[in-house]
């Protein structure tokens, strides 16, 4: 297990300086939509994975390893694979649905912080509370009939909707405080006439579970780039991402998580 981790990040580096050259190569001409265009959502979508890539990376090259917080940040890539799966899918009915979405969740946000303010005594019809309520409604006017995306529901309706099980996986044992999360930093010890429960705050990582989340980034940071090149209509790393993905389909049926 041990000596297959050396392997697994030299093919994320390798995966990362294709993946940055597919959107260094990108050639999009800009339409009507501008930055809503579909292909250019893709690109920042593949952006925004790689820096939650390399940040993961750096993390498991720590000399602590952080695995829970690499964890969450393969939960993020996936999130943005479910993504551009339903833009490659549906386009630009799909960044319409991204700024409902946007738009739903600031609206949302705007009248909790009403309502907390109030239930805590605030002045809601104060300066601040009536430019709150303004920019509400002019969101709700820009945006009407706005609605939040759920990412199960997106998900569902694309080629890629295996890696909402994934996701959830990811969502129990590293950004939600379950109970089974939580239990990592409790070790129990045998001693005589009981058990020894200590804390410990930062318990080292299994070499199983290094390679798992090294898989996960790889696997959504892989499925991104080459959606992305899709999108754009394709760029010279081509082959190599196909080259990638056939190593890294080795490396998985190798005995790879």
């Amino acid at each position: 297990m041990t000596d297959r981790i050396p392997k697994a990040k030299a093919l994320a580096e390798r995966l990362l300086g294709v993946a940055l050259d597919v959107v260094g190569e990108a050639q999009v001409t800009l339409d009507e939509n501008w930055a809503r265009n579909p292909k250019v959502v893709g690109l920042t979508l593949l952006s925004r994975s790689l820096t939650n890539f390399r940040a993961a990376m750096l993390l498991l090259n720590d000399r602590h390893v952080h695995i829970v917080e690499a964890r969450v940040l393969a939960r993020c890539i996936y999130e943005n694979l479910i993504w551009i799966g339903a833009l490659r899918e549906r386009g630009s009915d799909f960044v319409k649905e991204m700024l409902d979405d946007e738009a739903a969740n600031r609206q949302a946000l705007g009248e909790l912080t009403l309502r907390i303010s109030r239930n805590l005594g605030g002045d809601v019809n104060d300066e601040n509370g009536l430019t709150l309520r303004g920019l509400i409604k002019s969101t709700s006017e820009r945006f009407p009939g706005s609605k939040k995306l759920h990412v199960n529901k997106v998900a569902e309706s694309t080629v890629v909707g295996s890696a909402y099980a994934e996701y959830s996986r990811l969502s129990l044992e590293a950004v939600h405080c379950s109970i089974t999360a939580l239990g990592r930093h409790l070790e129990r010890e045998a001693v005589e006439g009981g058990y020894v429960l200590t804390v410990n705050v930062h318990p080292d990582p299994t070499p199983r579970e290094v390679l798992d989340v090294l898989v996960h980034l790889c696997r959504s940071l892989l499925w991104i780039a080459i959606t992305a090149n899709e999108l754009v209509g394709f760029t010279s790393k081509s082959d190599l991402l196909r080259t990638l993905s056939e190593e890294f389909d080795q490396m998985a049926e190798n005995g790879s998580p």
